[in-house]
């Protein structure tokens, strides 16, 4: 008998994460104002960080996730739908300017996990 294996989401996600094709920042995404759990890609950890010798990767991140979070509230008013968002995000770059990128923030539809991802990452095995 042929049987389908029930897939496990949140079995995949931490794979994921142990393989580092996910960052979890669920702390500091509760800190920021997300209610479940957050991973980011480390692109979007790459492209958050300005480096400027006075401010942390965290501090970097809890503010891109404090916007993701109004920008989540605002979907979500405006569309009563936030499986998936896209913004656009002045990401810093080496000379000191910005350049904006597009994000996509994804909602699992059973466990609200939350993951956010550059968009030209959308699409990938990164859709978890």
């Amino acid at each position: 008998m042929n049987q389908l294996a029930k897939l496990d989401i949140a079995q995949i996600r931490q794979q994921a994460i142990n393989d580092g094709l996910l960052v979890d920042q669920s702390s500091i995404g509760k800190q920021a104002g997300f209610l479940t759990n957050v991973a980011v890609t480390p692109a979007i950890v790459d492209g958050v960080f300005g480096a400027d010798g006075k401010h942390s990767v965290e501090d970097f991140l809890f503010m891109f996730l404090q916007l993701c979070v109004a920008q989540t509230k605002v979907a979500f008013t405006d569309n009563k739908n936030w499986g998936k968002i896209r913004l656009y995000y002045p990401m810093p770059t080496v000379d000191g300017f910005f350049k904006p990128s597009e994000v996509v923030i994804k909602s699992d539809p059973v466990t609200a996990d939350v993951t956010v991802m550059m968009a030209s990452e959308e699409g990938t095995h990164l859709c978890l």
